[in-house]
């Protein structure tokens, strides 16, 4: 059995070492700890950093695993106009088939989330044990366990809004021979585990941070309170989602980019408006190799002149899609985003801050942009949502056109349903490849609503009949049923694989 070796380098999260998958024959233990290792590991707060990090790390590893943030979030949406020649696979996903030819199993394998989880479980079970003389002070311990709560309860709910119902293990593996597999827990269920989960990071965590370097890649207070304002608009539970966004827009310390020349920056990351990141940055040694079209942070929007020696683009925007969003072109985050968005092959430049490490050969190019999960501009909107939802039309438009102030376009007058539809429009458009825009036109019914002109202005890939039965869920690898006989396939998808 291996060890997990990870080293703690503070600011950076970075891990040298993981425990790869066993071949155990318990499909969720994919990384058992021996006892006494485990107990001899957690010992002062050296430890117990040195493990947060290492739970950072391998979220980093989950989101960027086969491009799967924007694969799940962003390629279902309608955004692109993927070619099928340069990738196939997603280009299938973006017509709506999460099966069949050239579509991995990689996209249907939770397994790595479940490496993270065991990871996350083992510092909640562990660190409230660690004496609290061996860390700086009491908030840093404090600030761990807040931190390990805080990114259970956000893998799970991404967990759900890709799969649906999912096994819900609370506790770490300490003993291979005593894993056991465990049933798909409703969706309801995860949910209301995630929320319990930030009730407890929420307390334990504060506004700002102590380590300026440290700005949004390590969650903070504000950080749970905007994934419960994102849990409880996926609930439908508007005034719990208001009031959450509302302590993050009024208590977090956030501010919006208010100087356009510096809107690029907002999406390198650590701004002011960012309230979590996943850390990549070249000047840390965290930005990834654009070479390998298979990995990590391979970035199919952006080609020539964005990357020197890059001719081919995978994903050209959907020009009908960003035309009927973009109405008016003057709009700052038109001319932002895309790059000769009017041809067959414009490109998303959002997150095109290249470093060559290999200097003026420039052949070796690689990306330096943080991926954005949650900023105060996505905060501002869902709670807009919420207060349109409530009744409370004048705080929503107010809302709506501070951030349409800042984009440079006219101020929005209307209420109601037209109102909730516009704050739709501006959602898909603030941020458009965000790995938002799937999981907005699910959550608000659009896609699957017969009588809404969405699917025919935005998206024809999917109707209501299939959404109303659950196919906008991933299917899960047939390929773990064999080892795992509780496990039971996602409905929509029984008898289609």
């Amino acid at each position: 059995m291996k060890k997990n070796i990870l080293k703690y380098t503070a600011g950076l999260l970075l891990v040298t070492g993981l425990i790869s998958v066993t071949s155990c024959k318990k499909i969720l233990d994919v990384e058992p700890h021996n006892s006494t290792f485990t107990n001899a590991y957690f010992q002062n707060g050296t430890d117990a950093n040195t493990a947060i990090a290492g739970s950072y790390a391998l979220l980093r590893s989950v989101l960027t695993n086969n491009y799967s943030f924007h694969v799940y979030g962003d390629a279902p949406a309608g955004e692109f106009s993927i070619n099928s020649g340069q990738d196939d696979g997603n280009y299938n996903i973006s017509n709506g088939e999460f099966t069949g030819l050239n579509v991995g199993s990689g996209n249907w394998n939770w397994l790595n989330y479940y490496q993270l989880l065991q990871q996350i479980n083992l510092v909640i079970n562990k660190v409230p044990n660690i004496p609290i003389n061996t860390f700086a002070n009491q908030d840093e311990k404090k600030q761990i366990i807040g931190e390990a709560y805080f990114l259970r309860a956000f893998t799970y709910f991404y967990m759900s809004r890709v799969w649906g119902a999912v096994p819900l293990k609370l506790e770490p593996d300490l003993d291979v021979s005593q894993a056991k597999n465990i049933p798909r827990t409703p969706a309801a269920d995860v949910l209301k585990q995630c929320l319990a989960d930030l009730k407890t990071a929420e307390a334990n965590l504060v506004f700002g941070y102590s380590d300026e370097n440290q700005r949004a890649v390590r969650a903070n207070k504000g950080s749970a309170l905007a994934l419960e304002a994102h849990i409880k608009a996926w609930m439908h539970d508007y005034s719990g989602c208001e009031q959450a966004a509302a302590q993050v827009i009024n208590s977090g310390g956030y501010h919006l980019v208010s100087d356009t020349s510096q809107f690029s920056k907002v999406f390198i990351g650590k701004s002011v408006e960012g309230i979590f990141e996943i850390n990549i940055s070249y000047g840390q040694n965290e930005g990834g190799s654009l070479n390998n079209p298979y990995g990590g942070l391979y970035a199919p929007t952006i080609a020539y002149p964005f990357v020197a020696t890059k001719s081919s683009l995978q994903w050209p925007v959907n020009t009908t899609y960003v035309n009927k969003l973009f109405p008016d072109t003057t709009d700052l985050r038109y001319r932002k985003y895309f790059f000769q968005a009017q041809g067959s092959n414009g490109q998303t430049i959002k997150y095109s801050n290249i470093t060559y490490a290999d200097g003026s050969a420039k052949n070796d190019p690689r990306l330096s942009n943080n991926i954005i999960i949650f900023r105060l501009a996505d905060i501002i909107l869902l709670r807009a949502e919420a207060l349109n939802h409530l009744g409370r039309d004048g705080e929503a438009v107010t809302l709506l056109n501070t951030i349409r102030q800042r984009a440079g376009i006219d101020n929005y007058t209307g209420t109601g349903d037209d109102l909730n539809r516009t704050i739709l429009e501006e959602r898909l458009r603030e941020l458009f490849y965000e790995g938002q825009s799937f999981y907005d036109l699910v959550r608000t019914k659009q896609i699957s609503n017969p009588t809404s002109s969405f699917i025919g202005d935005y998206n024809e890939r999917f109707d209501d009949v299939r959404i109303n039965a659950g196919g906008n869920l991933w299917p899960i690898d047939p390929g773990m049923f064999k080892d795992d006989f509780v496990l039971t396939q996602t409905p929509y998808w029984q008898g289609k694989l």
